[in-house]
């Protein structure tokens, strides 16, 4: 059950109203969620982690702007995702971004907690592969949708598209994951 405080339709309202205290609600109502979502995006923990601090600057600095027009969840994700696409821009060329998993095994200790961080990793190569081959609006649309469980339209407010732009995406994209991951296609 959702805290009344984290209610979506308040925190709108408190928003438009100029509610001082309304920064930390959002705060501690989805950091979380967005969090989970930058690890996804920004494929760093510290870099989601930074992301996370940019985007609630940014929220700080621009709440006095938003104009109600889409959920404020929905605005904070367009947030940070704004931020994790900076950051990666900055960090694109930087060739310890790009070590393969394996390398990265053999430098690690061979603790029981890094065995199974290799195992998991492991199975999760092949879907991560699938995800990263997608357009970066298309892995946007996927996380938001299916990792975040957004609804359709505050997908389509995060990102900037038309709710039927992200239903076709959506449809095209788990198909094209399901065939890189070798299952059965959608009928």
């Amino acid at each position: 059950m959702t805290p009344p405080r984290c209610q979506a339709d308040d925190l709108r309202q408190r928003a438009l109203q100029g509610d001082p205290h309304l920064l930390e609600d959002l705060f501690h109502c989805y950091r979380a969620d967005l969090l989970s979502f930058l690890r996804q995006r920004c494929q760093e923990h510290a870099d989601a982690e930074d992301a996370i601090q940019d985007a609630f600057l940014a929220a700080a600095r621009y709440l006095q702007h938003y104009r109600g027009e889409a959920q404020i969840k929905t605005w904070l994700y367009h947030l940070a995702s704004s931020a994790c696409t900076r950051m990666r821009r900055g960090q694109k060329n930087n060739p310890a971004l790009h070590q393969e998993l394996d390398e990265m095994a053999l430098t690690k200790g061979e603790d029981a907690a890094d065995k199974v961080e290799l195992v998991v990793d492991t199975r999760l190569r092949p879907l991560k592969r699938a995800i990263e081959q997608l357009k970066p609006v298309d892995r946007q649309v996927l996380l938001l949708r299916d990792g975040q469980g957004m609804s359709t339209r505050e997908v389509a407010c995060a990102l900037h598209l038309t709710e039927s732009a992200v239903k076709s995406r959506l449809h095209r994209i788990r198909r094209a994951v399901k065939e890189v991951l070798s299952l059965p296609a959608l009928p």
